[in-house]
């Protein structure tokens, strides 16, 4: 009994200095196997709750900022915000609680069998995470490996569930090695070793082979001068009518003082950088588009957004594009709203954490992922929350987007180790869909990154000043991952339900 307490305890913590902002990628490919051992011999119930247990110190270790967010910025209580916390913490646990419980049920099947079939349960499982109840594929496995630039090159082909796939399946391949070689089994020793080198050699060669070909390509690529401003503006003060007037002024004089010099195509400002419902109001918006007349460059901001809709107003998290005669060439609607912070679900249930929006409102989703166009070209708009799913990025590569620019306000998260997450979700999204990547955050991180996941220029925390670079216009052309995507999943998917509830080896036959 000790031993299924333990073992997910040090397995969870092992995996939590993975992840930013720790940034130990290697721990995660062997940090499952504590936990492989602790459900050895576990009947469904006890596998349950070992998964379980392992998942409630892993999330409490990486989605612990709720707290932080709904404290100090959302007007909920303390312990009313370590309830919704917990409840977070404990519904995101089931999803590794379920995967043990599976995990227990594959003891019958050989070597090799066991070596893919691991990994693929714990892929459709994020897979479905990343869906079920609005979806929250917060700290997937494979943004444990962001800073090892050939190991997530395979993100092209099957997404950030293809290098989730690959650490798993190491972290399978390793639990095997031991397992057997105590067992004295030493040809299954040598099959799960062999596939570990197989599979890591394919993985990282692949990688070198798409870095050195992707920066072939964007040689050729169309260049844009990017100016990205960061305003590091306080969030108590971010909603202050009486602020309304600085904080335009801020981004004015950061965007113009160093476009003098930089003499940008493209200049972007955060996540409702504009606080005030920048189509209406007049005055503002003539600074605004002033700005974007004396840089003579495009200037994407982030501001909030209403429209008539029946006795009441539809409210949207939006992103404007001025173009350089300071003219409005389009708008995006965020479609991917973030629960609590944009609006509550469920709200009779939760009913204490209605002042999440009061200051804000209650957000309602865009119609569509369309990129904003410019110059011939199309900007694929990932608003705050929308950069840690996949298959929007994707979605805008598919509807003619050739250039991804994420903007956000990650104040909320203050110092913990959430803008450094949100960031390194934000890098996968360059590399799926082999294009450049502009962030522009309040706060920081603020960022330029290559299709190949490179951070070119990026800001530190809580400091004010502009990030300036040069980005490639992808070419016409998608990823794998672009096109088709969500079927490496779903492959996942089918062959864990077939291979758990379909055959079956028999006992000794390894």
């Amino acid at each position: 009994m000790i031993r299924r307490i333990l073992l997910p305890i040090i397995s969870g913590t092992i995996l939590i200095l993975a992840f930013a902002p720790f940034g130990r990628g290697y721990l995660a490919c062997a940090g499952f196997i504590p936990l492989f051992f602790a459900l050895e011999g576990a009947a469904p119930r006890k596998a349950f709750f070992t998964g379980w247990l392992w998942g409630f110190v892993f999330f409490l270790g990486t989605v612990y900022w709720v707290v932080h967010s709904m404290y100090f910025y959302g007007g909920v209580g303390f312990v009313a915000g370590t309830l919704v916390m917990l409840l977070l913490v404990v519904y995101l646990a089931l999803f590794p609680a379920v995967f043990s419980v599976f995990l227990s049920r594959t003891g019958t099947h050989g070597t090799l069998t066991r070596v893919f079939l691991i990994p693929s349960l714990w892929v459709s499982l994020e897979y479905m995470r990343g869906y079920l109840f609005s979806g929250f594929p917060w700290v997937l496995l494979g943004y444990s490996q962001i800073n090892y630039l050939p190991l997530v090159q395979i993100a092209d082909l099957a997404g950030v569930w293809g290098v989730s796939f690959w650490v798993m399946a190491i972290n399978a391949a390793v639990y095997l090695v031991i397992k057997k070689a105590g067992q004295r089994d030493f040809s299954s020793v040598f099959k799960a070793a062999a596939t570990a080198v197989l599979l890591t050699a394919a993985v990282f060669g692949y990688g070198l082979l798409r870095i050195r070909a992707v920066d072939n390509a964007v040689s050729t690529w169309k260049p844009l001068k990017v100016l990205i401003a960061q305003g590091n503006i306080e969030q108590s003060l971010k909603w202050d009518e009486g602020a309304r007037l600085k904080t335009v002024e801020v981004y004015r004089d950061l965007s113009l003082s160093a476009a003098a010099g930089e003499r940008p195509g493209l200049v972007v400002w955060p996540e409702t950088a504009m606080p005030f419902y920048l189509a209406y109001d007049t005055a503002m918006r003539e600074t605004v588009s002033g700005t974007a007349r004396e840089a003579e460059a495009y200037l994407l901001t982030g501001a909030p957004h209403y429209t008539p809709g029946g006795m009441t107003y539809k409210l949207y998290n939006s992103a404007f594009l001025f173009n350089r005669a300071g003219g409005l060439d389009g708008r995006y609607d965020k479609t991917h709203l973030v629960p609590f912070g944009e609006y509550v679900p469920l709200k009779r249930l939760f009913f204490f954490a209605r002042k999440l929006t009061e200051g804000v409102g209650d957000f309602v989703p865009g119609p569509g992922r369309y990129p904003l166009r410019f110059d011939g070209n199309g900007i694929g708009v990932l608003i705050c929350y929308e950069a840690i799913f996949p298959e929007i990025s994707a979605d805008f590569l598919n509807n003619g987007a050739n250039l991804l620019v994420n903007i956000t306000n990650d104040a909320w998260f203050g110092r913990t180790s959430a803008p450094y997450q949100h960031f390194d979700m934000s890098v996968m999204r360059a590399v799926e869909n082999r294009v450049f990547l502009v962030r522009a955050a309040n706060t920081g991180i603020s960022a330029i990154v290559d299709p190949s996941g490179r951070v070119v220029e990026k800001t530190r925390l809580f400091e004010r000043g502009v990030v300036s670079g040069t980005v490639g216009i992808k070419n016409k052309g998608k990823t794998v991952f672009s096109g088709y995507g969500r079927f490496f999943p779903l492959i996942t998917v089918v062959f864990s339900a077939v291979a758990v509830f379909g055959f079956r080896k028999r006992p000794g036959r390894g």
